[in-house]
């Protein structure tokens, strides 16, 4: 599992689409690194974290916020 960081603010994106899309990124941080030191709670409850991430930046992307 690897990670594209996702840095920067894109001209088309409001505040809170950047908001999002970095919580997404960092959750996904997290979550690479459970994975290399796999506890499988410590998987589990980052990898729950990275998808609720991922769903509030597509609901902020498919809002247009």
């Amino acid at each position: 599992m690897s990670t594209t960081p996702v840095v920067g603010f894109q001209a088309e994106e409001s505040a809170v689409v950047a908001s999002a899309r970095r919580a997404a990124a960092g959750s996904l941080l997290e979550l690479e690194q459970a994975w290399r030191n796999p506890q499988p709670d410590a998987v589990v409850v980052a990898a729950r974290r990275h998808l609720a991430g991922a769903e509030n930046w597509a609901d902020a992307r498919r809002e247009g916020a």
